[in-house]
């Protein structure tokens, strides 16, 4: 019983939202992102990983943009002192081993409860249902594709970071009178230069910060991103991080999040909702198990 309890609290309030998300047998993402002393990262790899975080831990990273790249970053120092448990043996140690074997154990118990017994409780149907009934929870706001360059004023002052940034900004302009205007040169250009001088996380990848909305820019970024037409670089914009300088790649208008999209928010949602009826069902499936089992307990041998 005890075991039990302690199961269903877990699958309700520590497994993560992301979790509940499988990845599919079969997945494009073979590219590698990153190679750890000859170990390869693939894209799909990546996206298993990020993807089992939960929704606030992905909002915190994607909050200076780019966030999978920086989480990236991070996942490379893990798995740099991954590397160097196994090749010193660590892992083998009898109080390791236990250690592991008791997490195996514990995650299969969580997941199991989680993805065959819940579902007698919290059923497709059920998701379906609650997804259909509440549209506007589940709206995808207006979303733009952002590249930025950012000179910092922490480096440099003011003036100088106002100096470089105009620098830079002088040779788009150059770039957008030489191809007439053309997205795909600007864009690359504005990539090239960001690779080249900006210094915020997203340099690596050419300035790109990915799809983001309103909330995960700064308000004076934000303000002028979503203006912008596609393919239009903006002034220097200055805040508190520095001088900037945004380019708008695409956009989207608000949508619908798509079913699967919302689906495992709203189990976690119907679970944690629902979570004395699913204790009850997993009590049940236990003392129907133990009925039909051979269980023999040795109290004398209990210290």
């Amino acid at each position: 019983m005890k075991r039990c309890l302690i199961g269903i609290a877990l699958v309700v309030a520590a497994v993560s939202l992301s979790a509940q998300q499988t990845a599919p047998a079969e997945t494009p993402g073979a590219k590698v992102v990153a190679m750890v002393n000859g170990e390869a990262i693939t894209a799909a790899e990546l996206d298993r990983l990020w993807n089992r975080m939960g929704a606030k831990m992905r909002a915190q990273y994607d909050k200076e943009g780019n966030g999978k790249l920086r989480f990236l970053e991070n996942y490379v120092g893990k798995r740099l002192l991954l590397q160097k448990a196994v090749k010193s043996d660590f892992q083998k140690t009898p109080a390791v081993q236990a250690e592991l074997e008791a997490a195996r154990e514990s995650a299969l118990f969580d997941i199991y409860v989680r993805d065959i017994v819940a579902s007698q409780i919290v059923t497709e149907a059920m998701v379906r249902k609650f997804y259909d009934d509440h549209p506007a929870d589940f709206m995808r706001p207006e979303q733009v594709r952002v590249r930025m360059i950012q000179i910092g004023t922490d480096k440099h002052s003011v003036q100088e970071a106002r100096t470089l940034i105009g620098d830079v900004m002088k040779e788009l302009y150059g770039v957008k009178t030489r191809s007439g205007n053309d997205p795909k040169a600007i864009t690359q250009a504005f990539a090239a230069a960001a690779a080249r001088v900006s210094e915020h996380a997203s340099a690596a990848s050419g300035g790109d910060l990915g799809w983001v909305d309103g909330s995960t820019l700064d308000p004076k970024l934000a303000e002028v991103a979503f203006a912008m037409k596609p393919g239009t670089v903006s002034g220097i914009l200055e805040t508190s991080a520095g001088m900037h300088l945004v380019l708008t790649q695409e956009q989207q208008a608000a949508a619908p999040e798509p079913f699967e999209v919302a689906r495992p928010v709203i189990r976690e949602y119907l679970l944690s909702a629902n979570v004395q009826k699913v204790m009850e069902a997993v009590n049940r499936t236990t003392n129907e198990l133990r009925a039909s089992s051979k269980v023999t307990l040795h109290p004398e041998n209990v210290n």
